[in-house]
C-alpha cells in the first residue's frame, strides 16, 4: 500500500458498551451468593441463639427485663 492510503484510513474506535453490564452482572453475582451465605449462618441454632442473647443484653442494659425471645 502507498503511504497516501495508510494515512487516509482512520484509526478504528474501540468502544466499551458492554464493559457495564458484564460489571453490573457480575457485582449481582457476587452479592447473591453472599447473601446465601448470610441466610445460611442466620438459619444456624448457634447464630440464633448469640443474636438472641445479644439483643436481650441490650434490652437489660435499656432497663427493660423480663423480656425473652
Amino acid at each position: 500500500m502507498s503511504k497516501a492510503l495508510v494515512s487516509a484510513r482512520r484509526p478504528r474506535k474501540r468502544t466499551e458498551r458492554g464493559a457495564a453490564t458484564a460489571e453490573y452482572a457480575v457485582t449481582i453475582v457476587a452479592a447473591c451468593g453472599f447473601a446465601g451465605i448470610l441466610i445460611a449462618l442466620f438459619k444456624s441454632p448457634a447464630i440464633l441463639t448469640l443474636l438472641k442473647a445479644i439483643v436481650n443484653y441490650a434490652l437489660k442494659a435499656a432497663g427493660v427485663d423480663g423480656v425473652q425471645l
